[in-house]
């Protein structure tokens, strides 16, 4: 694999890394949870209950009778995975949070970037 060359790269290298990860977690919590297939017509706030739920209940059963959870499944593609249908937002997000957004991701960006370039001199690697 090559390496990424400069401080966006990497963000989006482990941008998309976590992407994978989340969506590998929902597919699991899914297989659990049959509350979480299907979309429903809860309110929002109740729908993020139901999740934060269920991942408290998965944890409870990971940690009191491990053997009671099922195998973890791989990732559905994109053609066959569902999607949300509904609006998660009642208000449009304006320029000035735009602007600080974009800002507040550069800056991580950059960090990431100096962490990572720090690591590869200590490791004798860049």
């Amino acid at each position: 694999m090559d390496r990424p060359q400069n401080y966006k790269e990497l963000y989006n290298l482990r941008h998309s890394q976590a992407c994978n990860i989340v969506e590998r977690i929902f597919e699991v919590a899914k297989k659990c949870f049959a509350i979480l297939q299907e979309s429903n017509e809860y309110p929002i706030l109740t729908q993020a209950k139901i999740v934060s739920a269920c991942g408290v209940t998965h944890n409870f059963i990971c940690t009191f009778d491990p053997d009671d959870m099922s195998d973890p499944v791989e990732p559905q593609d994109e053609a066959t995975s569902p999607l949300y249908k509904g609006e998660l937002g009642a208000s449009s997000i304006g320029h000035p949070e735009t602007c600080r957004a974009s800002k507040q991701k550069e800056d991580i960006a950059k960090a990431m970037w100096f962490s990572y370039q720090k690591e590869m001199q200590e490791r004798g690697q860049f």
